[in-house]
């Protein structure tokens, strides 16, 4: 029987973590995982360190969260992307620029409200790609809010007073990128799309004809009836099921090693998740 914990769905701070990708990974050894993935948002910066860091002492698998919009917020995970290819590098850079638009508008409505923000202190500590999170922190640190969720829940979350949509993909478009440089894209954290279950078919069945391979059905946040029905449409559709814990700290999901997934033989198979002798 398969038993490999896992762990598909973790962030550094080549996106919005706060570990570097050498921290993950030994903190990810540390809690007793044999598998992660690194999935930073639009980006493939910290995928390399983290597999070089690994050394055989823990599997490490390439992926990126891409961003995109159709009615609502849809990432898709690319697992396996072929991180080495300089145009599959340029794309992301694109798809991140639209980001960067996005923090340029949601800054100056800060502005509007009392806040300075300066993108460009936020980038000089990231060197990297700069998400509405770290923003956030920023808004911390300056003494505007007292916590992440304050400044998410007050100013900065969807469809609150300084919130700004970015241009984004659409999902059938991220799911071709992902398939255009040999990933297996997959939907991320189904829960945080707020379809209710009865519409949800309507809205995954042109994914799925698009390309679509998968679907993070074991999401840490994800009831036993949200998993169950995630786990049925996964078999109807002959998906592919993940899981993770979307660390990226202390305050935005869990700590590492503190859920695992485990994977069944066929996503295994696909992923190439291999099970390890103890």
């Amino acid at each position: 029987m398969f038993s490999m914990k896992c762990d598909l769905h973790i962030h550094t701070h080549c996106s919005d973590g706060s570990r570097s990708p050498e921290q993950v990974v030994d903190m990810a050894v540390e809690s007793g995982l044999d598998c992660i993935a690194v999935t930073d948002h639009d980006n493939v910066s910290g995928v390399e360190r983290a597999i070089g860091h690994a050394q055989g002492r823990i599997q490490v698998l390439a992926g990126a969260e891409i961003s995109s919009y159709g009615t609502c917020d849809v990432h898709i995970l690319a697992y396996n992307i072929d991180f080495h290819n300089e145009q599959c590098r340029e794309e992301l850079r694109h798809i991140a620029s639209m980001r960067e638009n996005r923090n340029v508008l949601l800054a100056e409505k800060l502005k509007e409200h009392g806040m300075e923000i300066s993108l460009d202190s936020i980038k000089a500590r990231k060197q990297s790609v700069v998400g509405r999170a770290d923003i956030a922190q920023e808004m911390v640190r300056l003494g505007y809010c007292n916590s992440v969720s304050e400044a998410f829940d007050k100013y900065i979350g969807n469809g609150k007073c300084c919130f700004v949509r970015a241009k984004r993909l659409t999902p059938l478009e991220a799911i071709k990128f992902a398939l255009r440089y040999g990933g297996i894209p997959v939907l991320a954290h189904p829960k945080n799309l707020h379809i209710p279950f009865k519409r949800f078919n309507e809205f995954l069945l042109p994914l799925v004809k698009g390309g679509l391979a998968g679907i993070e059905a074991k999401y840490f946040t994800h009831t036993v009836t949200e998993r169950r029905f995630y786990m049925r449409i996964a078999k109807k559709y002959n998906l592919v099921v993940t899981g993770g814990s979307d660390y990226h700290d202390g305050d935005h999901g869990v700590m590492l090693g503190t859920k695992h997934f485990v994977p069944d033989a066929h996503t295994a198979e696909i992923l190439g998740i291999r099970q390890e002798k103890k």
